[in-house]
Parts: C-alpha cells; structure tokens; sequence
C-alpha cells in the first residue's frame, strides 16, 4: 500500500514544474511596436485596449470588445497571433 501511495505521489512531481512554469511566445524576428499592435488589436474588434504590456516575448492586452465584453489575451510580440485568451 505504500509503494503504491509513494508511486503515485512521484508520478505528480515532473508534472508540477510546467504547471506553474510562466508563460513566453516564441517569437522569431523583431517585437512588434506598441502601436502596431494597438492597431491590430482595434481591427480585429478589441476597440477599448485599456491595459498593453509585454513580457517574455509576449504582449498582454487587457480591455473591452466591439460587443461591450471584458477581454485579456496573451499575444505573440513579433506577430500578434493570440497565444492564449481568457
């Protein structure tokens, strides 16, 4: 019963590091400018990018849509591709 207590508690660890692992975009060539990404947002319907700052390769947007809804989007520096939206 042990054994079998202390296999499952060890096969949680290598899981855990990635789990709480900070997000980075893989971006390959230059970070797209502020306003660049700005104006990309607005075109694709974000109208309202209340909040705009970048870490790790990343940009995060923070705001309003076209449809009055709240968003927060990770996105790619160097192409604006949404990496992840919540």
């Amino acid at each position: 019963m042990h054994r079998l207590l202390l296999l499952s508690a060890l096969g949680c660890i290598p899981a855990a590091p990635a789990a709480f692992a900070e997000e980075s975009c893989a971006i390959s060539g230059p970070i797209m400018s502020r306003e660049a990404m700005t104006k990309s947002l607005q075109d694709r319907g974000y109208v309202q990018i209340r909040s705009l700052s970048t870490h790790n390769g990343c940009y995060e947007a923070k705001g309003i849509d076209n449809k009055g809804r709240r968003f927060e989007l990770e996105l790619n520096g160097a192409t604006g591709a949404i990496a992840n939206a919540e």
